[in-house]
């Protein structure tokens, strides 16, 4: 376990790797980096959740490591990007204003595919401490304020270089329904030795991992004892009665697609009460778990989705949300986002200024506030 976890409350935006895709078109959200870390301090925010790409950071085996790549992400064109130089920028603005800053990858592909090495424990390891130890030589290793080794592990396509190894499948299926003992027990394996080792070399960074509602259950059969925290994603979404009374569960196009987000925004304005009490049913069982194992509990995604069109902060959403971070307070949580569209994409909710800082205070004065 890590030596010295910090007890400053979190409240964290989702900049992930939007901060490296954003950045080369002259509209995109992140084209002035330094314009949106501002806008981001202005709206309560104490810390970034990124995407290093530790293992573009890191240096391949024969000792070369070319800095700029190109990065291959679902729904984006090709982005090249100087890895070391971007982050190391980042970095800098973002202590200058005291933001601290949370790893989580999801080992986007790139040009050189590098994402395919990254197989065993002590790949990721070896990744993980070339990237924080880059970070400690630049000054600002007391900044990070976690390390989630893999975002979701080892949900796909994140996982991508693990699938092969652990199930026996390729990474273009989806993974099991259930894991067969000797899977399990090769993902414990990565539970254990990843956190250990990145312990030993940085034993001032909290290490843990994230997680989806279903791979939780999974864990709950595991060791994770190496682990400080455990990030788990808090969806609405996730839950079957709202996935069939928002027509999610049904197969739409056209037309009917266009109709269920109206649906969508009066289920949660008619039974915002309902909704929430059924999300704290999710959230009880989480927190149940992680006080069992006496890990951290982190919420790094949540709580309803919405399109990216929106004109307006629809009500009945933002009313669960804040009474969403207000029920996670409650429970003793401490590090969490106010909700995952919080970044400059979602331009209908960035503008929510005042909104976003209230969520936000309420996160960083604690349970007293609620």
């Amino acid at each position: 376990m890590a030596q010295q976890n910090s007890a400053q409350p979190l409240a964290m935006a989702c900049w992930d790797l939007s901060w490296l895709l954003d950045r080369d078109t002259r509209h995109g959200a992140f084209a002035s980096l330094e314009k949106v870390l501002d806008e981001t301090q202005q709206r309560g925010f104490n810390a970034l959740r990124l995407d290093p790409c530790p293992h573009l950071i890191a240096c391949p085996d024969n000792g070369v490591h070319l800095d700029r790549c190109e990065l291959q992400a679902p729904g984006h064109d090709p982005v090249e990007v100087k890895i070391r130089h971007s982050l190391q920028q980042l970095l800098q603005s973002a202590h200058e204003r005291g933001l601290k800053v949370w790893f989580s990858s999801r080992f986007v592909d790139d040009s050189r595919a590098r994402r395919s090495f990254v197989r065993r424990p002590e790949d990721f390891i070896a990744v993980w401490s070339d990237t924080l130890a880059l970070v400690q030589e630049w000054g600002y290793l007391d900044d990070v304020a976690g390390v989630d080794f893999c975002h979701q592990f080892p949900a796909l396509p994140y996982a991508h270089g693990v699938t092969r190894r652990v199930f026996n499948r390729s990474p273009d299926r989806p993974l099991p329904q259930r894991w067969s003992a000797s899977a399990a027990e090769r993902i414990e394996a990565y539970l254990l030795e990843i956190p250990r080792a990145l312990h030993a070399l940085f034993p001032g960074v909290p290490i843990g991992l994230s997680t989806t509602t279903r791979i939780s259950e999974q864990l709950r059969q595991l060791d994770t004892s190496e682990l400080d925290f455990l990030d788990f994603s808090l969806w609405l979404d996730d839950d079957p009665r709202y996935r069939l009374a928002s027509g999610e569960a049904v197969p739409m196009t056209g037309l009917a697609r266009r109709l269920a987000s109206p649906v969508r925004q009066l289920l949660l304005d008619a039974g915002g009460m309902h909704w929430q009490r059924r999300m704290e049913d999710q959230l009880q069982r989480r927190m149940a778990f992680t006080r069992l194992r006496r890990l951290q509990p982190v919420i790094g995604e949540g709580f309803v989705r919405q399109p990216r069109h929106l004109r307006r902060l629809p009500t009945g959403w933002a009313d669960l949300h804040e009474m969403m971070v207000v029920s996670a307070l409650t429970q003793g949580v401490e590090s969490m986002t106010p909700t995952s569209l919080a970044c400059p994409a979602y331009d209908w909710l960035w503008r929510e200024e005042e909104y976003l800082a209230h969520l936000n205070h309420l996160i960083l004065s604690g349970s007293e506030s609620s």
